[in-house]
């Protein structure tokens, strides 16, 4: 019993000791905003992270447990409940330092129907206020967005499809003139895969492609005066997620992961390249915290923190704190701040 009081206090102190690393921001990098590249090539890889949730098992590809970046994860673990059912609301706030907010509702519904695999169709609902930016243009986001995901598990090996689309108006005005004006649809497709290599390691990999049609009507600024143009072509987008965990205690893992990205469109390009290492630990039998640090190959790190805790047989809330995760929109909006709040009941 001793023996066994003591591995676990080495657990916990190896899980502190590893969170208190990845919080702390490399010095070692120096950090490269993304100002030369467009605004239009730079928001996609940051959407995409604004509506991933940080919740239970990390923020991995090899995810154990339902996980939005990893669709494959969905299957993995089956719902601890009878009909196999889990609604999940959620809500996130982006802060952004100059002052614009992006407000981020989610639903989720998740059933195992246990023979057939999982099903998770989601629905996502941003809205922004209109704050200036950094370059004195007010600035006005909606995006509505719907995926629906499977997954499967075999013995050792789970695969999941996620497919998804969103519709997105952008709207920028200096002062009484409007220099901006678009709208985009955005149609993606997610598959991932999770193998368990050996006792308590798993590997998780996700690829995803995306394109999008947009049509904007915009100002271009001539030494005659602001002329009218229109805007139209389509984006492309592709992403590659390799990551592996390990569950060093029941329900605590540590994880890293790698995201290749391309983005591009009309000959430009935007090359995306980040690293992800974390830790989700079981503190107590009801309460979870995690801690995970992130940084690009331009130098800009980024810090994630929160917390799970049953309040119920049948909920499960969850806590999430994301620091500096955009450094795409710096140029515009400077650094972020995300705030997640994440409610699950099962039934």
């Amino acid at each position: 019993m001793v023996e066994r009081q003591d591995l676990a206090v080495r657990h916990v102190r190896r899980a502190c000791a590893l969170a208190l690393l990845l919080m702390c921001p490399s010095v070692l990098w120096a950090q490269d905003d993304y100002s030369d590249k467009d605004f239009s090539l730079r928001l996609p890889p940051a959407f995409i992270r604004f509506i991933e949730v940080s919740a239970a098992g990390g923020g991995t590809v090899a995810n154990r447990l339902s996980s939005s970046v990893n669709p494959a994860s969905a299957d993995w673990t089956h719902a601890p409940s009878k009909h196999g059912m889990i609604m999940a609301p959620y809500y996130s706030l982006v802060a952004f330092e100059e002052g614009t907010r992006l407000h981020v509702t989610g639903e989720s519904f998740t059933w195992d129907t246990r023979k057939w695999g999982t099903i998770q169709p989601s629905t996502v609902q941003i809205r922004s206020n209109r704050a200036t930016n950094r370059m004195g243009l007010t600035f006005d986001y909606t995006v509505d967005y719907a995926q629906l995901q499977w997954a499967k598990r075999c013995g050792d090996s789970a695969i999941g499809v996620n497919v998804n689309y969103a519709k997105a108006n952008i709207t920028q005005d200096f002062g009484l003139l409007r220099v901006n004006d678009g709208d985009a649809e955005n149609y993606r497709v997610r598959v991932g895969g999770l193998h368990q290599l050996a006792e308590k390691w798993l590997l998780g990999m996700a690829v995803e492609y995306g394109f999008s049609p947009y049509d904007a009507d915009a100002m271009a600024l001539t030494p005659q005066g602001p002329v009218p143009v229109r805007l139209r072509g389509t984006q492309h987008e592709f992403i590659l997620r390799p990551g592996v965990s390990y569950e060093y205690a029941p329900y605590s893992t540590v994880y890293a992961d790698y995201q290749y990205g391309r983005f591009g469109n009309k000959g430009a390009h935007l090359l995306s390249h980040w690293w992800v290492a974390g830790v989700d630990h079981r503190l107590l039998q009801w309460l979870f915290v995690r801690a995970s640090s992130s940084i690009d190959a331009r130098g800009n790190a980024g810090a994630t923190c929160g917390l799970g805790a049953y309040v119920s047989r049948r909920c499960l809330i969850d806590l999430g704190y994301q620091y500096d995760v955009l450094p795409e929109l710096q140029p515009e909006f400077g650094r972020s701040q995300l705030f997640q709040f994440t409610l699950s009941a099962w039934f």
